[in-house]
């Protein structure tokens, strides 16, 4: 019976550990502004635009403004752009070929714009923290 115990309690501890490690990395990544370490993934959970496989990625922070600047060159090949589109919840702007997301929160806000043309996939995150 102690044995039972034992291994219950070392088994509850190890999952308690690696639950709070991957909530940690979570933050760690949730918090990085710059484009150096984790961009994609940062994106990713400010915006919940998903990055497909791309050709190309620039990006810009700026320090003073806390405002990140990316823009993605989506490889279409790879990619099929209207499934894209509904899967992410992009919303058409106007008669033209734009999709757009934005959104405002207590943390960031965020800006998205698709060019279903050229594949060109361009977001800015102002951060309020």
């Amino acid at each position: 019976m102690k044995k039972i115990i034992y291994t219950i309690s070392v088994l509850l501890l190890l999952f308690t550990i690696v639950g709070f490690g991957f909530n940690g990395f979570g933050k760690m990544i949730y918090n990085n502004c710059d484009c150096e370490r984790f961009n994609i993934d940062n994106i990713e959970l400010r915006t919940g635009i998903d990055i497909p496989p791309i050709k190309n990625i620039e990006c810009n922070y700026d320090e003073n403004k806390k405002t990140k600047k990316s823009s993605f060159i989506i490889d279409t090949k790879k990619v099929d752009l209207d499934e894209y589109i509904q899967k992410n919840k992009l919303i058409k702007s106007g008669a033209s070929e734009l999709y757009v997301k934005s959104n405002d929160t207590e943390s960031h806000s965020y800006n998205g714009i698709l060019d279903k043309n050229t594949g060109k996939l361009a977001i800015e995150i102002i951060y309020k923290d």
